[in-house]
């Protein structure tokens, strides 16, 4: 089991009544109520937490929104470019680069090669379609988002694995002329993770052989996203895919005693909370399929938004709790799931910087050696998630998070 250290970077400064005023902190939120000396310290701040969970054994994960009180990281590869300065140890997961969002797929892919090359082989690429928000400050056509998604990859691809000069005639993209330098230090390819939930989407990442990760998904919803991967992996005549192919975003906060993790693990809810949007910018024209944008204007996709944090605790979305606790959050989740990666989102709003220290602190200390040794020999393993076990029903999973 690989662990990833994770903040969006907010900016937990907008006034309650600001933010309640535009629909949350996602887009549409107007500067003025931006302060750069406050920003100054927050950078610093997070990109210090970067450093302290790389020296206590974690990995590191990065992402990329824009026009965006919520977040501050507004491009991929810059952040990781500073986490890979400020870093020596563990992998840096940028997860990840909007790909449709992006004019030229080939500068994606030269920067890729370049942080590949500055960490020595640390990086894996994350691509993404872009959440459906992010398609008005990108000021990109949402429909067929996941054609260039899926082409903007292969080009990608090509760039990184050709050894001579070659040109590029597809639907989206041209280039008479393509020969990236550098090229990617890790061969023949970095690896690559992209996640998502739509069936097209996952359908797809397992035949590429990929590793999909789920975002915020309750138990039931990542272990059917995970069951389309495998099924569609063998299918393929790909073999069973083990544990290091999914992985797992979820909130956590540990701490010494039941009562202090869930006063201060609430502060997460921060997260859902500031990513809330307005109902027609989770639907742009053309982005979603009918029966997920049927989903959204029926209120049923961004259910996870709508949880108390008890139920969030339940659905296996925040692993809140004593380390005891909190190690057997993660057993369960490895048991219905199989999963060999979780994304932890250790802090959000306004955790402090010593609550986020506190927790990671513990986290490594006492739960990361007792759960680092699932999924390693997998292939051992007569759980419930495996191919020849699992005959439950490939149900489908809408975007419950609005991811």
């Amino acid at each position: 089991m690989q662990f990833f250290h994770f903040t969006e970077m907010p900016y937990p400064y907008v006034p309650p009544e600001v933010e309640e005023q535009h629909g949350g902190l996602k887009y549409f939120m107007p500067n003025k109520y931006f302060d750069p000396l406050k920003a100054h310290d927050l950078y610093q701040r997070y990109f210090d937490e970067y450093e302290l969970a790389d020296e206590l054994g974690f990995n590191v994960m990065v992402n990329e929104h824009h026009q965006s009180a919520a977040t501050l990281h507004v491009s991929a590869s810059l952040s990781a470019a500073t986490v890979i300065q400020r870093t020596r140890n563990g992998r840096v997961l940028v997860l990840g680069t909007p790909v449709p969002h992006h004019p030229s797929p080939v500068r994606i892919a030269e920067e890729m090669a370049f942080l590949d090359n500055i960490s020595g082989g640390r990086v894996n690429c994350g691509f993404v379609r872009g959440v459906q928000g992010e398609t008005y400050p990108s000021n990109a056509n949402p429909a067929r988002n996941l054609d260039m998604f899926f082409e903007a990859h292969d080009l990608i691809q090509e760039a990184w694995r050709q050894r001579d000069i070659f040109s590029w005639e597809g639907e989206f993209y041209h280039y008479r002329y393509v020969s990236i330098w550098p090229r990617p230090f890790q061969q023949p390819v970095p690896p690559v993770w992209v996640s998502g939930t739509a069936e097209r989407l996952v359908r797809w990442t397992a035949e590429q052989e990929h590793t999909l990760c789920n975002l915020l998904g309750a138990y039931d919803d990542a272990a059917n996203t995970f069951r389309l991967y495998r099924r569609t992996a063998a299918d393929a005549g790909l073999g069973e895919p083990g544990p290091d192919k999914f992985a797992y975003l979820a909130l956590c906060h540990v701490a010494e005693t039941e009562e202090k993790a869930r006063e201060i693990g609430e502060k997460l809810m921060f997260y859902l909370r500031a990513g809330r949007m307005r109902l027609g910018a989770a639907i742009p024209p053309g982005y979603s399929s009918a029966s997920d944008a049927v989903a959204a204007m029926r209120g049923t996709m961004g259910a996870v938004r709508r949880k108390s944090f008890e139920e969030l605790i339940e659905a296996g979305i925040a692993l809140v709790g004593t380390p005891d606790q909190v190690v057997a959050q993660i057993e369960r989740l490895y048991a219905k799931t199989g999963v060999g990666n979780i994304v932890l989102m250790n802090q959000a709003g306004e955790m402090t910087s010593n609550e986020v220290r506190d927790s990671i602190m513990l986290f490594a200390r006492e739960v990361m050696p007792r759960v680092q040794h699932l999924g390693v020999n997998w292939g051992d393993d007569d759980t419930s998630w495996r191919i020849a076990n699992d005959t439950a029903p490939i149900a489908p999973v809408l975007a419950s998070a609005v991811s």
